[in-house]
């Protein structure tokens, strides 16, 4: 080499030197670029998987959301069904709150079942889920304003050894006062009752009927309610209540200061076309009095033989005590 000159030399070192450099290029620029190529798609791959995955998510909080809605709404639904019948349970409750009301007198009740008939699914098939009905039918009574009323063995004058007591006997006797038909107890407990449970849970709990029914002086009052447990009415749209058998479109503040239910011993209201009429002698000393003491109503039967309605009542000459005169038309 060294008979070589110094162009020949010159030109050996410049091809090490562009072998050295393309060398590094081939071995290591080349397969940095190479590895930075795979390393960009691995990224972009990457990348596509995490938007992929981030799509599920949002999804998935979405179907969360959806979730919990539907939770809520069947929440709401279930909340509206009684969760189980009990017919003890719902009779006491019927019972007390009459009770607390002020009509206590309870005379017959009777409870039944109702079961609807299963939904057809959009599928085809019938649900498993069912509409139950607990009914429960009572049958209360007014006082007739001069019997002695008894409830939870009130007013008894039996003492404990069996005799009787005659000073209190002689005390609830001398109370059979006549003051007025509007002194007969139980009708306004009644339809206090009546509120109080159409109000307590209207989604499961409907009056179905009742009535009220002139007997002896006093009145029946009767009332079916029904208690659902599970109510399957899916409504879409708002109910349309315009039509004259939803609405009430009658007469409305209808004066009735002249009226009265019940047809009382006698009727005491001036205003009222029945004023100064009195019940049949043999309706008026029925001892058919289920809210009485068995000594009042006999009593009672003996004063109306002996002295007459009116005279029992301490009605003279057809004149109620404080009773305002009749209206001259």
């Amino acid at each position: 080499m060294s008979n070589l000159g110094p162009r020949e030399k010159y030109g050996i070192i410049l091809l090490g030197i562009a072998l050295i450099v393309f060398g590094i290029y081939m071995f290591g620029i080349r397969k940095l670029e190479n590895n930075y190529v795979e390393l960009c798609a691995t990224r972009d791959e990457l990348v596509a998987q995490k938007q992929y995955y981030d799509d599920l998510k949002n999804k998935n909080d979405e179907m969360q959301a959806e979730i919990k809605q539907l939770e809520a709404d069947i929440s709401d639904v279930e909340g509206s069904f009684i969760p189980m019948l009990n017919t003890e349970s719902l009779t006491q409750y019927v019972f007390s709150v009459f009770e607390e009301a002020g009509c206590p007198y309870l005379h017959t009740y009777t409870t039944g079942d109702t079961i609807l008939p299963q939904v057809l699914l959009p599928d085809g098939t019938m649900s498993d889920s069912t509409v139950v009905i607990k009914s429960v039918e009572v049958e209360y009574c007014t006082t007739d304003g001069i019997n002695i009323p008894q409830y939870n063995r009130t007013n008894t004058v039996n003492n404990p050894d069996g005799t009787v007591n005659e000073e209190y006997l002689n005390e609830l006797i001398e109370s059979m006062v006549w003051n007025g038909s509007e002194s007969r107890e139980g009708y306004e407990g009644f339809i206090n009752g009546l509120i109080t449970i159409s109000t307590v849970d209207p989604d499961c709990i409907k009056i179905n009927s009742f009535g009220v029914q002139a007997q002896n002086g006093y009145m029946i009052l009767t009332a079916k309610i029904d208690f659902y447990a599970a109510n399957f009415a899916n409504r879409v749209s708002e109910p349309d209540t315009s039509a004259p058998y939803v609405s009430w479109h009658g007469e409305l503040n209808v004066p009735t200061d002249g009226g009265f239910i019940g047809f009382p011993f006698v009727c005491d209201n001036p205003n009222s076309e029945w004023y100064m009429c009195t019940l049949p002698l043999d309706e008026a000393t029925s001892t058919d009095r289920p809210f009485a003491t068995y000594y009042s109503s006999a009593l009672w039967q003996q004063m109306v033989n002996e002295n007459g309605l009116l005279g029992a009542l301490g009605v003279e000459d057809g004149n109620l005590p404080e009773t305002p005169d009749v209206p001259v038309e």
